[in-house]
């Protein structure tokens, strides 16, 4: 029993110690509260750094849309998470100081080791800069230090988790994005067949080459798969591990989608793999490798009696 009275009782200091420390936190953020804690106007913000232990990401707008620079790569960013990040950093509201001792900084990884510094900028003018730390015991608030001062804070929030995540988090999965009624045409080529649907003036269209001969297509097949297909979102991106599955040497399919401005945009579907569930696709001006399931694929994998 005394064997059992130890561990016991370890826990339960271990437990008032946390009580004692959460109840301190509250109390010292209770007090006065700082609002624009990084004097920053959204507005402004056209480019984000962010450097952890493990990881240096650059975030730049560029005609309207964020990109993420990687490892020398240029690649499309999630604009929402990106402006998520924007609206924690102009909104970042703080509490009272929780310390000025540069030795525990380590304590709440607001050091410049352990924590995650966020560098804010309007072309190459700094904006703002701050150290993200740990969430605090409740996980409501966030230990943040600006670099080159002693003063800890509390931010509002448990705001850790938008800036430090996988680097895939960050990318935009968006394959095609049309505005509905802005496509004139789609192509499937299989590579011994192909087909084609396309816009009349009231009606969809359908036939194989070389088009002399076509019918109307059904106009809830139609509808269904044009709105699939302007709202494709991939389920995630190729990594090392897909390399010996991905052959585009002999696409299973390749899509041609034609907008009614002229505007051609293709998509190339890697031939397909039965030891996986996934299918791998590209678009020939980005680098990205997607990856979308076979369930997915099967929804944009049409024949004439598709439509």
């Amino acid at each position: 029993m005394k064997r059992l009275a130890v561990p016991a009782v370890i826990l339960i200091v271990i437990a008032v110690v946390w009580i004692i420390q959460s109840r301190l936190e509250h109390k010292r953020i209770t007090g006065r509260t700082v609002d624009n804690f990084l004097e920053l106007n959204a507005e402004d913000i056209n480019r984000i750094e962010i450097k952890s232990p493990h990881d240096t990401l650059i975030f730049g707008l560029d005609g309207g849309h964020w990109y993420l620079t990687m490892d020398t790569t240029r690649r499309r960013a999630d604009s929402m998470s990106v402006y998520s990040i924007i609206k924690i950093a102009a909104e970042m509201k703080v509490g009272n100081i929780i310390s000025q001792n540069p030795e525990r900084q380590r304590d709440f990884m607001v050091d410049d080791i352990a924590g995650t510094l966020v560098q804010i900028f309007r072309d190459d003018r700094m904006l703002s800069e701050i150290i993200i730390g740990k969430p605090s015991n409740d996980y409501s608030h966030t230990y943040v230090r600006k670099p080159g001062s002693e003063e800890v804070y509390l931010a509002e929030g448990p705001i850790s988790y938008a800036f430090v995540r996988p680097k895939t988090q960050w990318l935009d999965k968006t394959i095609f994005s049309f505005v509905p009624g802005t496509i004139n045409s789609v192509e499937f080529d299989y590579g011994e067949n192909a087909l084609k649907i396309w816009r009349g003036d009231s009606v969809w269209y359908k036939g194989s080459p070389p088009y002399r001969d076509s019918s109307v297509t059904d106009s809830i097949k139609t509808d269904l798969f044009l709105s699939t297909l302007g709202t494709l979102k991939a389920n995630d991106f190729a990594n090392a591990a897909d390399s010996g599955m991905i052959n585009f040497d002999n696409p299973s399919l390749t899509l041609k989608v034609t907008l009614t401005d002229g505007t051609v945009r293709s998509l190339i579907f890697a031939a397909e793999n039965a030891e996986t569930s996934r299918v791998f696709c590209r678009m020939p001006e980005y680098d990205d490798i997607f990856v979308v399931y076979k369930s997915k694929f099967e929804n944009i994998k049409k024949d004439l009696s598709g439509f």
